[in-house]
């Protein structure tokens, strides 16, 4: 069986396209023209177990940014996107006794609805951070996948914890938009971009704040159907997704591209080909655990610099100085020094 998906294989459930198409009919975009040539046609938008691929979706999102002619439709699309919209997921949710016991269900599950994203979850002391992470590239309209996901998160988290989230600080893996002073119709605080990871920090207490009408039985109830919906692709994941989480365990002297392919049970050729259809390589994702690791390491601990090159693979601290420096434009002891 097949390690990992990709763009090609049909995991994207059906409420993303009709959730995205009606938002653009309503900013003008005339139907037919949204899914023309994506290989949609409208009764498969109804359907509750139709699939679609991300290159489909990718095509009907070309469309309606470009019917629109708003490049911020991403926002308008994920505030769009309701509890009904989520199904028996959605019931557990809103059934769930607190945000907190919500967030995890969701962190459990979300790979039935969003399975081109890899979430979680961590709480150091009074804050919690919601990381977001792609599971396959998403470009060009990784900005526009990322603010969705983002701003349904704001949207079902009110309706959850029944008025504005404490969100103390916003991060997105991505270039300033143009459109970016619109972020402050969700989140009252400025946004930073080009940053490593996409992540929602906020007061750890909303994990403990509780849902009003909830019924943890009936959200029992529905995460165990949610287990029995699971995508023939559950036990899978993205190939970006799966060669993060190798190389990111990787200790010392990376594997080489030959043994990812054998631990992803695929041939040297057929991963490089797909890493191409991705507009990625085995070198830049490389490149970016490391960046990640070692950005973590030089922040939040007080590891000495030649501990943490050996532990990336670098043959000695001056290329990692020099890497370092390369991938944030700082060095490792003036980031560490601003802390």
């Amino acid at each position: 069986m097949k390690k990992f998906f990709t763009h090609s294989d049909l995991i994207v459930p059906a409420h993303h396209p009709r959730v995205l198409v009606e938002t653009a009919v309503s900013q003008g975009a005339s139907r037919a023209q949204l899914l023309d040539g994506t290989g949609i046609v409208p009764r498969m938008l109804d359907s509750p177990d139709a699939r679609f691929s991300y290159a489909q979706f990718g095509l009907l999102t070309r469309n309606a940014l470009h019917l629109t002619r708003n490049p911020a439709l991403g926002l308008d699309y994920g505030q769009n996107i309701r509890w009904p919209h989520m199904g028996l997921l959605g019931l557990a949710l809103i059934s769930s006794a607190t945000v907190g016991a919500a967030l995890n269900a969701s962190l459990r599950h979300h790979r039935l609805l969003s399975p081109a994203f890899e979430l979680s979850l961590r709480v150091v002391a009074r804050r919690a951070v919601l990381e977001v992470r792609e599971t396959i590239p998403l470009a060009p309209f990784a900005a526009f996948a990322t603010e969705s996901l983002v701003v349904a998160f704001d949207t079902q988290g009110r309706t959850l914890f029944g008025g504005a989230l404490p969100v103390r600080a916003l991060r997105f893996a991505y270039p300033r938009p143009a459109y970016a002073e619109r972020y402050a119709e969700f989140y009252d605080i400025e946004a930073s971009f080009d940053q490593p990871m996409t992540q929602v920090e906020f007061d750890a207490s909303l994990l403990d704040a509780p849902v009003a009408g909830a019924d943890p039985a009936t959200a029992a109830l529905a995460e165990q159907y949610c287990d029995m919906q699971a995508l023939p692709l559950a036990s899978t994941d993205g190939l970006v997704a799966q060669m993060r989480r190798l190389l990111g365990s990787t200790q010392g002297k990376p594997p080489d591209l030959g043994q990812v392919a054998r631990k992803l049970q695929t041939s040297t050729r057929t991963l490089r080909r797909s890493l191409q259809a991705m507009s990625t390589s085995y070198s830049e994702l490389l490149d970016e655990s490391r960046r990640a690791r070692a950005e973590q390491w030089v922040r939040g601990t007080p590891l000495p610099f030649e501990h943490i090159a050996v532990e990336l693979g670098f043959s000695n601290v001056r290329s990692f100085r020099r890497a370092f420096k390369r991938w944030t434009g700082s060095t490792p002891g003036a980031m560490r020094d601003v802390g």
